[in-house]
């Protein structure tokens, strides 16, 4: 790992990622880019004809915004117990595009922070908290609260019955020191998979990865983000592992609300991959 990414609001809760990233920045000693976009407001006011006068102001006000937003980053990543760690600001415009500007800085890794249950903050909140994760490039982790020494040891991988997650997908950082060794299957009401056949497949995904010990276990519940929640807070995880598919959705079970449910009301970190 070589470069992380961590966008941000400027909100206090940009330390939450940025403690995180500089703590993986330094065992790894990879450097960070702290990603802000600044709003362009097109027009204050709707009802205001859009002159030349107006286009200025608007103008001017985003170039305002814009000279905050630098001072506000430059000190974000001047702080001292940042000292030892490479980090670089970066600024983009919503005009560009959220994803846009994402996937235009190079990384290994994207760390973000979320509220929780309440959603991400201002531009990370809703729909574009779901497309970063949809369409990053990269791994994305996304931290729930302030962690001092984020070094997971109790980590569980939701997983589907799907083929494409045998392919190699390397992890942006060392999963403890055995690896990831615990996984679970939320198995509802509506699923007709059969136990039997869901554990061949996990023993063939084992296989295909070389994981000699493992443990597996199918987890009934109502409801799939429901169902990974409790599993992990059954066995007190400090990491959840998800999969998506990519710019497709999040494929079968990973579909519409149930990332964002997962990500929204999970109290511990998640840690998303592309399949």
């Amino acid at each position: 790992m070589k470069t992380i990414l961590v966008p941000t609001d400027l909100s206090p809760m940009t330390a939450y990622a940025l403690d995180v990233a500089a703590g993986l920045a330094r065992t790894y000693r990879a450097e960070i880019i702290l990603l802000h976009t600044v709003l362009y407001q097109l027009i204050p006011q709707p009802a205001m004809d859009y002159t030349p006068e107006l286009s200025m102001m608007v103008t001017e006000n985003y170039g305002d915004a814009r000279k905050e937003a630098e001072e506000a980053l430059e000190k974000l990543a001047a702080n001292p117990k940042y000292a030892d760690v490479t980090i670089k600001t970066k600024l983009g415009s919503s005009l560009d595009g959220l994803i846009r500007n994402i996937n235009e800085q190079p990384a290994d890794l994207i760390v973000l922070a979320s509220k929780g249950a309440t959603g991400l903050t201002e531009w990370l909140e809703g729909s574009n908290a779901e497309l970063i994760v949809r369409h990053a490039n990269c791994p994305v982790l996304v931290v729930k609260h302030s962690i001092e020494h984020f070094q997971p040891q109790n980590i569980v991988c939701a997983i589907d019955v799907d083929d494409k997650l045998k392919e190699r997908h390397p992890y942006p950082f060392q999963l403890t020191d055995q690896g990831l060794r615990q996984f679970v299957y939320v198995l509802t009401p509506t699923d007709g998979r059969q136990p039997e056949g869901i554990r061949e497949w996990m023993d063939e995904y084992a296989l295909s990865k070389g994981i000699g010990h493992f443990k597996f276990q199918i987890w009934p519940y109502r409801s799939i983000p429901e169902g990974i929640l409790d599993y992990a807070g059954e066995i007190k995880a400090d990491l959840i592992v998800l999969y998506t598919h990519g710019y497709t959705g999040i494929r079968h079970w990973i579909q519409g609300s149930v990332a964002e449910d997962v990500l929204n009301h999970a109290d511990i970190p998640v840690l998303i991959m592309r399949a």
